[in-house]
């Protein structure tokens, strides 16, 4: 009889010594092929959880920026643009990106329990999968200190934001209140309507914000009876050197936000609410709303829109007069924060 030759326990994990010792006693194989059949399945386990990652295809749709999908999908430029062969990070819509190393959702039963995703042991890349999925909502602003340039009627303002714990500041609302006036009458703007313009503004590279509207009190004439203008919670503007569509198909990925379109008209509307709506408004100046479809959810027919009109010598001199009034009072200006 052939003797079973002794094995060194004491270097062995202690399931391998289990193994040992029982082929030692029954005549079960050699605990070598025992090691090489493990060394086997760890491979195939660490096989399926790399299958967790794979490349997906991302279509590009209006007003998305190589940043925003960067951070959609967890993952750099610098990886975005080496994997597509980019030379600048101008897109356009219906473009198709490869977005490299991404989490691979797992695929389900019937029954809506998760299962494990195939994994192939070939070394070729993962298949590429189509995504068409919106853009994040609420992208967060460029840094905490963004500034914000917007005009109305002729006046400049430069808001910084946020103060040094990144919330909107006492003074960002201030001049807020000063840039969404309506004549004297003033309203404490809501700051998230505020974070969603820094928001907007940093979408589009900083650039100026022309305000058409912003708080308006309670009219009787006006189409809806409880407007987000009457709260300081909704602003009609438009950014100079960018298309109205452009900016209502970025405003519409906001979320629990309200986009209002006026073809007929010089601005977009945003406001903030608990839900999401969008509508078109194809009236023009003076005429009732004539919304694209019925039951939409808006916020202001184009006629509740005062009229833009450049500012009068009145005007200037009016502003003149607060101007000396802050400085013999010691107060700061609003409308330039420090």
């Amino acid at each position: 009889m052939t003797s079973t030759p002794e094995v060194s326990y004491s270097r062995l994990p202690m399931v391998g010594r289990f193994y040992a010792s029982v082929g030692s006693k029954t005549g079960l194989p050699d605990l070598r092929d025992l090691v090489r059949g493990s060394v086997w399945v760890l491979g195939l386990v660490v096989g399926l959880g790399g299958a967790a990652r794979a490349d997906i295809t991302h279509i590009v749709q209006r007003g998305h920026t190589i940043d925003a999908i960067a951070k959609r999908y967890h993952v750099t430029v610098k990886a975005i643009e080496a994997a597509n062969h980019l030379k600048d990070s101008h897109l356009k819509p219906g473009q198709e990106l490869i977005i490299p190393g991404v989490d691979a959702p797992a695929a389900k039963h019937k029954g809506g329990a998760s299962k494990p995703l195939a994994s192939s042991h070939s070394t070729s890349p993962s298949p590429v999968k189509s995504a068409v999925d919106p853009m994040p909502p609420e992208p967060h602003g460029r840094e905490e200190g963004e500034t914000i340039h917007a005009t109305r009627l002729g006046e400049d303002f430069r808001i910084k934001l946020r103060g040094a714990h990144g919330r909107i500041s006492t003074t960002a609302l201030r001049a807020f209140e000063r840039l969404m006036r309506q004549g004297s009458a003033t309203h404490s703007p809501d700051p998230r309507l505020v974070s969603l313009v820094g928001i907007v503004s940093s979408h589009f590279g900083g650039r100026t914000l022309e305000v058409v509207s912003g708080y308006r009190p309670y009219s009787p004439t006006q189409y809806t009876p409880h407007s987000n203008h009457n709260f300081g919670k909704a602003l009609d503007f438009r950014i100079r050197g960018v298309s109205n569509e452009l900016l209502r198909d970025f405003c519409r990925t906001l979320r629990n936000a309200g986009c209002g379109y006026y073809p007929n008209s010089t601005f977009v509307h945003m406001d903030v609410r608990d839900t999401k709506a969008f509508w078109t408004d194809w009236s023009r100046a003076g005429e009732p709303p004539k919304y694209d479809k019925p039951g939409v959810s808006a916020d202001e027919g184009m006629s509740d829109v005062p009229e833009e009109r450049e500012p009068t010598a009145d005007d200037a001199a009016s502003k003149e007069r607060e101007t000396e009034s802050d400085a013999s009072t010691g107060r700061e200006s609003p409308g330039l924060p420090r």
